[in-house]
């Protein structure tokens, strides 16, 4: 974003476009969408709008640090990159971007992995496929039209038929300047293709925006696995939208840690269009001080015999905020979809908060639709329960904790993913800062985690047939 940024003009969209040498019909995707960020209300739903966290982006904000430098307490690329020394990944700055030796092993097998740039350069057949019809389009939400207005940086991954990568892909990124981040993530799985994409945010102690749109094409017996951390710093504003439509057989996990943030609002969905698809969400959230999370995950079941669970588990302490707002939506043709949505929240303070509303929307007999949702305090009696086998009443909450969050964090397929999770959950306990770079230690629960995998973590209450 090299230009002035006041309030969005067609003619700063359309030199941002011509900055990337963009084609015709990708710069007025992007002027259709300013039009959309600027008649869209911030909340579409009715049933949301008092319980939201009346986000509002200043724009002549954003515009005014549109042209800042790296900061210069950021850490330098190769501090970043560090434990990354094997695999195919990415760790990226708003200003640098290294690659592992073998991300170009990858070709071979037909598989696209690459940046905005190259795929602008070798791969705009796919991306003209993919914006043809967009998994979430401008006109879906305000704040997702204004990242398809500004985007500046863009991942794609195109997986071919039959082709299963055994280890997992992975982008790391790190927000090391005033200037705002807009960026998009897209996902296509061709038939019978099986892969994971791991991704991790972080960020310097400054204030900051980032925006971030991931996406999911998943075709016939395709099966994902999409994990992501993030955990900006707490003078940063987050806003991330996810979607992924699913064909016959089709199946996606969704792993999701929030831990940073001033304010991070997230709208997610999978949308089951083939016989037999699916998807499991797990969220994770431990806010403290003032952070404040404003998370709406939905299921929408359009095929038959199709299959969604959500579960989003937060802990929150001093004065953190969070909100879970969701819905299971099942169409008039979608018999026999089986569905569950769950928020659980623990608060480890008087004057933490937090908000959950799952809703249901069916409109077809032969269903099976569970929700449930519940706000408490850590139970006295396990903390006495703990404490009488000789840990003190802060080891005893932590226990606890880590128990409650645990289910989510054993799905991760990587280890060292799943340690840096459970680092940060430490370090949030700890109030230190948490940070991936620092040296792991050994982890509370860790056979318990393995044991935990093999356990049905969605369990019924309510149940509509």
């Amino acid at each position: 974003m090299e230009q002035e940024m006041k309030n969005v003009e067609e003619e700063f969209v359309e030199n941002l476009s011509a900055s990337f040498n963009e084609p015709s019909w990708l710069r007025q995707f992007r002027l259709g969408a300013l039009k959309q960020f600027n008649i869209l209300p911030d909340e579409r739903s009715n049933l949301y709008t008092k319980y939201g966290l009346g986000l509002k982006i200043d724009l002549n904000a954003l515009a005014d640090s549109a042209k800042a430098a790296v900061h210069p307490t950021a850490l330098p690329l190769s501090e970043i990159a560090s434990g990354m020394e094997s695999g195919q990944y990415y760790v990226t700055t708003q200003t640098e971007t290294i690659a592992s030796k073998n991300v170009r092993s990858l070709e071979s097998k037909g598989v696209v992995f690459c940046d905005y740039h190259e795929a602008l350069e070798k791969h705009q057949e796919i991306l003209k496929a993919i914006f043809s019809d967009r998994a979430i389009k401008p006109s879906d939400d305000k704040y997702a039209a204004l990242n398809s207005t500004l985007f500046s940086s863009a991942w794609l991954l195109f997986v071919p038929k039959h082709a299963h990568i055994e280890e997992p892909l992975r982008i790391r990124f790190y927000l090391n300047s005033l200037k705002p981040h807009f960026t998009q993530t897209w996902i296509y799985a061709e038939e019978d293709s099986e892969f994971s994409l791991l991704t991790e945010n972080y960020g310097a102690d400054i204030p900051g925006f980032a925006s971030e749109v991931v996406e999911a094409y998943l075709q016939d017996g395709s099966r994902v696995d999409y994990s992501n951390i993030q955990d900006y710093s707490q003078q940063t504003t987050v806003i991330s939208n996810s979607k992924a439509l699913c064909s016959k057989d089709a199946q996606i996990r969704w792993t999701l840690g929030y831990f940073g943030g001033k304010a991070h609002r997230s709208r997610s969905e999978s949308i089951f269009l083939g016989e037999g698809s699916g998807a499991e969400d797990v969220e994770v959230v431990f806010g403290d001080n003032e952070q404040k999370f404003d998370l709406v995950s939905d299921l929408s079941h359009v095929g038959k015999s199709t299959k969604g669970r959500i579960l989003s588990n937060s802990v929150l302490t001093d004065k953190a905020q969070a909100v879970f707002k969701g819905m299971i939506r099942i169409g008039k043709e979608a018999k026999n979809s089986n569905a569950y949505l769950a928020g659980h929240a623990i608060l480890l303070s008087d004057e933490a908060k937090s908000d959950a509303i799952p809703g249901l929307e069916i409109l077809t007999n032969d269903v099976k639709a569970t929700h449930s949702a519940s706000v408490s305090q850590i139970d006295d009696e396990q903390v006495f329960y703990i404490m009488s086998r000789g840990l003190s009443e802060s080891e005893a909450k932590k226990f606890i904790v880590l128990g409650f969050l645990e289910p989510a964090i054993s799905r991760i397929k990587s280890e060292e993913l799943r340690d840096t999770i459970r680092d940060l959950i430490e370090a949030k306990w700890y109030r230190q800062p948490g940070a991936f770079k620092r040296k792991k230690k050994e982890v509370l629960f860790k056979e318990e985690a393995q044991a935990q995998q093999t356990t049905d973590i969605f369990e019924g209450h309510y149940k509509y047939r």
